[in-house]
């Protein structure tokens, strides 16, 4: 009998192993977002695009304002250069040299007794 009853439990533990190893387990199907998981999606994407949109934006400006700093400096730099010659040819011709010259082209005489060079 004990052949028996252990055939009979050999028998329902393969049947028992048959049936687990027939039906499919149990798998969770993914669901869908729900409206709210969308509404946050929606409006993480929009602040998204509007930070992205701003930061190029942004570059944009700011290498706009470089190249018009950069024109600005070369404008600066120009005028310098350009009020630098001049002061050289200023000197020049308030010399005394050139001042000679100028009176005698047009016929006057200096008298050196009744100048008095004064410098600051």
């Amino acid at each position: 009998m004990d052949t028996m009853v252990s055939n009979a439990a050999r028998k329902y533990e393969s049947q028992q192993v048959k049936q687990v190893k027939q039906t499919p387990l149990a798998r969770q199907q993914p669901k869908g977002w729900n409206r709210l998981e969308r509404a946050l999606m929606v409006v993480g994407g929009a602040i998204s695009l509007l930070l992205i949109i701003t930061l190029l934006s942004t570059k944009i400006s700011i290498n706009n304002r470089q190249h018009d700093l950069q024109d600005l400096q070369a404008r600066v730099s120009r005028v310098k250069n350009s009020n630098s010659s001049d002061r050289q040819e200023i000197a020049a011709l308030t010399s005394q040299a050139s001042l000679k010259r100028a009176a005698h082209k047009y016929g006057l005489s200096d008298k050196n007794s009744n100048v008095r060079n004064i410098n600051r």
